[in-house]
């Protein structure tokens, strides 16, 4: 992996931010949705038919890393 170069910004890297994988059963595809910014939710949607999945995040929540969605 190259540097940027002087006055270059690196992209946001995702690898630090929390994510859930989602099966989602309308398209039978599997993707990662992230925590947005405000820490509330994850949120995202099915790369085929766009339907949007949200998923609200709480202290105490869930120790599932993996869904489904339909």
């Amino acid at each position: 992996m190259s540097t940027p170069a002087e006055g270059e910004t690196s992209p946001p890297a995702k690898r630090n931010r929390p994510y859930l994988g989602v099966l989602f059963t309308c398209c039978h595809v599997y993707t990662r949705i992230y925590l947005n910014p405000a820490g509330t939710a994850f949120t995202g949607f099915c790369p085929k038919c766009g339907g949007r999945l949200t998923i609200r995040a709480r202290k105490g929540g869930s120790k599932s890393r993996f869904w489904t969605a339909g």
